[in-house]
């Protein structure tokens, strides 16, 4: 294996013999009798079989590890090695990227070139769409966003607010600006906490540069119109409530979805 190694908090490292009798010692320095002053301390026995695994280590504890081979004078022949272990990044765009439920905002992202800044040092908050809140929108709506690069960006920045806002600092008629420039509206009632039209589902997800909320629609500017793209113009039938009843579709204080002729269903919120 290389003499410097640098790995993550939960990597797994195997030494597996090449040939000779060795063994792994990241306990004494066979060369000064000293402690190594590991995080962890570990001694493997001695093998002399080709391609035996000689030690298998979990490095669970972040920091600078120092090992040699004990045997003979393997270490002062130069069989010595260093491994750093870092702790591993937990950003917004990493929660994200390991989501299963979050694929399509993922590569709308990717597509925008928004990971560094999800990824950065400093203090964000995201508002999450998860993959069924875009499957709501308007059918092609997803695929004509991603060929149209700036209007995704925006929609994407009025998910993001410039400070940690965490679910504690929220409150009801709050109005919360985004990188956009443009406001969203925070309504908390008996039915949950919103994001204008969308309900928080799962709050207070911390990462290392702010916090990430998961909401269940998506976000849209008030310069957007989702049913401009690619003319994908449709006719209203009618709205129901979330009981599956017909209501009118300017009940205030209420989730509705409006059903459309081509059989696609939008939820909304009305606010008072």
């Amino acid at each position: 294996m290389p003499s410097i190694l640098t790995i993550n908090a939960g990597d797994t490292v195997e030494w597996i013999n090449d040939g000779g009798n060795h063994d792994v010692n990241a306990d004494i320095n066979s060369q000064t009798g000293s402690s190594f002053n590991n995080p962890v301390s570990f001694q493997s026995n001695t093998t002399n079989v080709i391609g035996a695994i000689i030690h298998t280590q979990v490095f669970t504890v972040p920091g600078n590890y120092s090992y040699d081979c004990s045997v003979g004078s393997h270490a002062a022949a130069g069989m010595v090695g260093t491994i750093s272990v870092n702790v591993p990044s937990n950003s917004i765009y990493d929660i994200v990227s390991n989501s299963s439920d979050h694929t399509t905002l993922k590569v709308a992202i990717d597509a925008c070139a928004l990971d560094g800044v999800l990824s950065d040092p400093g203090s964000l908050t995201l508002f999450a769409p998860t993959d069924a809140a875009f499957n709501l929108l308007p059918a092609g709506t997803v695929t004509a966003l991603l060929n149209d690069i700036p209007q995704l960006t925006d929609i994407l920045k009025h998910h993001v607010v410039g400070a940690s806002v965490m679910s504690t600092m929220l409150s009801n008629n709050q109005v919360v600006t985004t990188l956009l420039g443009t406001d969203v509206t925070v309504t908390i009632n008996s039915m949950g906490v919103f994001i204008d039209n969308a309900m928080v589902t799962v709050a207070d997800i911390v990462a290392d540069n702010g916090v990430v909320h998961v909401i269940d629609a998506v976000l849209l500017p008030s310069t957007t119109d989702i049913i401009d793209f690619n003319g994908l113009e449709k006719s209203y039938l009618y709205s129901i409530n979330i009981l599956g009843k017909k209501v009118s579709n300017n009940l205030k204080n209420q989730i509705i979805f409006n059903v459309f002729e081509d059989g696609s269903v939008v939820k909304i919120f009305n606010k008072k």
